[in-house]
């Protein structure tokens, strides 16, 4: 192994990933790739960039623990971000910008923030001249905006060699702090990610000149199911991460399913929208078509849906979605993945407590079920632990679940300097 060299500032990397543009669809993540794997080589490891298609990069390397015999933890982040226009942010959103405290762009929060810590915390250790406990995995990813079939789900059906080990993985979303009106802090952990399941429904009808009565114009109908589709309001489905977690914000033990989703939806400040979420099933209209031309009546009309389900619930919600349509509309199931659900009273959500609390004394540590998706869904497949662990402290007032796929995405210094030091700590446990 080479002498390795001390990496930039946590910040600077972040900077330097944003300016990377890996939009996705839209762009490649290879020169990011390339980028993270230099720092990697570095710091004296042996990266391997691996590509299912050309262009979309995936670097993989291992870190080597002073304890053999111990379980490997794989820490995975992906390079691309969903696309970004330009005219809406008040800064470019491929700058990459230090300003006002903050790393400005597209992907500081959603992931390149993670993976300059990663790579700051790794190098950080190396350069005082030590290592991990335990062997580590390195991944960072291609192709999770859009799934992930070209990076995690790639690297587990044709790589799954370089995961040997690996007990436990830890990605995003979780490890921030929620806000609370006294006290220590209290972070949030993801355990558990919700299942997708995206609908077509289409409704089909007799086309006609507009200016006549029409014989079945589909738009109409269309619009109706869509409402009794999205405003049939879901049962809550309380898991017992989530009751842990409204229970240590309210400062007693909770256990009825309303007094649950009222604590998570109205204490949580700028995370109650997404904790909300995370005890009921979603379903929300996100495109619609029809027609062609603005006299002709269409023949067809279709909308699509992207429907989330808690885990255990996914078969209620596939009842909702067919039985309100209705009987002419056609379902189709366009796309799905599975829920992932993982061990929060194990020792891998210990060991990421005591990581929180090396650097934040006193504070508490809570699950909570993820309302969206992430990679965690293909690296459960191999038998690993998953949790959603980007450590942050975030000052008052700052809006974290607006940052995702948002305008003006930024993400403070402070908070990243902060994760550095947990994840230095998690990898000595």
């Amino acid at each position: 192994m080479a002498e390795p060299s001390l990496p930039p500032p946590v910040e600077e990397i972040c900077s330097d990933l944003i300016r990377f543009d890996t939009s996705n669809p839209g762009s490649s993540e290879r020169k990011a790739a390339e980028y993270v794997a230099a720092l990697l080589s570095g710091m004296g490891l042996e990266p391997e960039i691996i590509e299912a298609e050309p262009g979309r990069g995936n670097v993989v390397a291992r870190v080597s623990g002073t304890d053999p015999g111990l379980p490997a933890l794989l820490v995975q982040g992906h390079l691309d971000t969903v696309p970004a226009d330009a005219s809406a942010w008040t800064r470019d959103p491929h700058s990459g910008e230090i300003a006002d405290g903050h790393v400005w762009g597209r992907g500081a929060v959603d992931m390149k923030n993670a993976v300059a810590m990663t790579l700051a915390a790794v190098g950080g250790t190396f350069a005082r001249g030590r290592r991990p406990r335990r062997d580590l995995v390195l991944a960072f990813l291609a192709d999770e905006e859009t799934g992930g079939r070209l990076g995690a789900g790639h690297l587990v059906a044709e790589h799954a060699d370089l995961f040997e080990g690996c007990a436990a993985a830890i990605g995003e979303v979780g490890g921030f702090n929620v806000p609370v009106s006294s006290g220590p802090p209290l972070f949030a952990v993801s355990v558990a990610d919700k299942g997708l399941r995206w609908y077509e429904v289409r409704e089909e009808g007799v086309a006609g000149h507009g200016s006549m009565v029409p014989r079945d114009n589909p738009i109409p109908r269309l619009a109706e199911t869509t409402l009794r589709l999205v405003s049939s309001e879901q049962p809550y489905t309380v898991t017992e991460p989530m009751r842990v977690l409204a229970s240590r914000i309210a400062g007693r033990e909770l256990t009825d399913p309303a007094d649950v989703a009222d604590v998570l939806a109205t204490r949580t400040g700028p995370f109650g929208r997404m904790f909300a979420a995370g005890v009921r099933t979603t379903v929300n209209v996100t495109r619609v078509g029809a027609g062609y031309k603005e006299n002709v009546i269409p023949g067809e009309a279709w909308a699509r849906f992207d429907c989330r389900f808690v885990p255990g619930h996914e078969d209620e919600l596939h009842e909702h979605i067919t039985s309100a349509a209705g009987e002419r509309a056609e379902v189709a199931l366009l796309r799905r993945s599975p829920p992932v659900l993982s061990d929060h009273e194990g020792e891998w959500f210990g060991r990421l407590g005591e990581a929180l609390e090396a650097v934040s004394p006193g504070c508490a540590v809570a699950p909570f079920v993820f309302s969206g998706g992430t990679d965690n869904k293909w690296f459960r497949t191999l038998g690993m632990e998953t949790y959603g662990f980007t450590p942050m402290l975030f000052p008052p007032g700052y809006d974290y679940p607006a940052m995702f796929h948002g305008v003006d995405e930024r993400c403070p210094v402070d908070a990243l300097h902060f994760g550095v030091r947990v994840m230095e700590r998690l990898m000595t446990l």
